[in-house]
C-alpha cells in the first residue's frame, strides 16, 4: 500500500469516527421529552346505568388513569408540578373547564413509567351531557422537565392535549390508550439534530 493509499485510509477512518461520536452524542444524549397517554377515563355523571348519576349532584367526578412514561434510555427526568385540565367540549365552538388536577413534582429515572390514578370532582357535567350518546373531554396536561444531562438541565415547557370520548357507559369508547401531543410549537432539540447531524456530514466530506 503506497503512502497516499494510507494517509486516505487514515482520514476516512478518523471522519467515520467522528460522524459515529456526533451520530451517538445525538441519538443517546439529547433527550426526550416523555409521553403521557391516559389509560382509563370515567365520568360517572354519563353513565345512564347508574340511577344516581341522574338524581344526584354529589356523583360528578371524573376518574382516570395516565402513564408517565421516561423514553430516554440513558438520563433521568425532572418534572415540575404537572398541572392537568379537564373540559368538556359540546361543539366546536364551546369549551368547559369542569375539573383541574396537580401532580406534585417528582424525579423519574430512565425508561421509568408513572401511572397517575385519581378522581377529581368537577364543577358539574351532566346538565350538559344526558341527551347526547357521545360526549368529548378534552385534557391538557402542563408542566415543565429537565433531564439529568449537564447540558439539559434546564427545565423546559411542555404542554400537550388530547381529546377523549366518552360513550353513555361513562368509560371512554376506545380500548387503546389516548396519547397526548404537543398542542403546539415544535421541540427545538430537532432542529439541533438535524444540525449536527449535517455538521458530522460535512466534516466528514472537507476530511475526504
Amino acid at each position: 500500500m503506497t503512502n497516499c493509499s494510507r494517509v486516505w485510509c487514515i482520514l476516512i477512518s478518523v471522519a467515520s469516527i467522528i460522524t459515529a461520536v456526533i451520530v451517538v452524542c445525538v441519538y443517546y444524549t439529547n433527550p426526550s421529552d416523555p409521553s403521557f397517554t391516559i389509560n382509563e377515563f370515567y365520568v360517572s355523571a354519563l353513565n345512564l346505568s347508574d340511577i344516581s348519576s341522574t338524581t344526584t349532584t354529589a356523583n360528578q367526578t371524573i376518574f382516570f388513569d395516565m402513564k408517565v412514561h421516561n423514553k430516554n434510555k440513558v438520563m433521568g427526568t425532572y418534572y415540575d408540578p404537572v398541572r392537568i385540565t379537564f373540559s368538556y367540549i359540546p361543539n366546536i365552538k364551546l369549551t368547559f373547564v369542569v375539573a383541574e388536577y396537580t401532580v406534585p413534582k417528582f424525579y423519574q429515572d430512565n425508561q421509568k413509567s408513572k401511572h397517575v390514578r385519581e378522581t377529581v370532582a368537577t364543577r358539574g357535567i351532566a346538565p350538559f351531557n344526558r341527551t347526547v350518546t357521545t360526549s368529548v373531554f378534552k385534557v391538557e396536561v402542563f408542566t415543565k422537565v429537565g433531564f439529568t444531562s449537564p447540558a439539559y438541565r434546564k427545565k423546559e415547557s411542555m404542554d400537550v392535549v388530547a381529546n377523549v370520548r366518552v360513550g353513555q357507559t361513562g368509560e371512554k369508547d376506545s380500548d387503546k390508550g389516548i396519547k397526548l401531543f404537543e398542542s403546539a410549537g415544535v421541540d427545538d432539540r430537532v432542529g439541533m439534530q438535524t444540525g449536527l447531524l449535517i455538521l458530522s456530514m460535512a466534516t466528514m466530506l472537507v476530511i475526504i
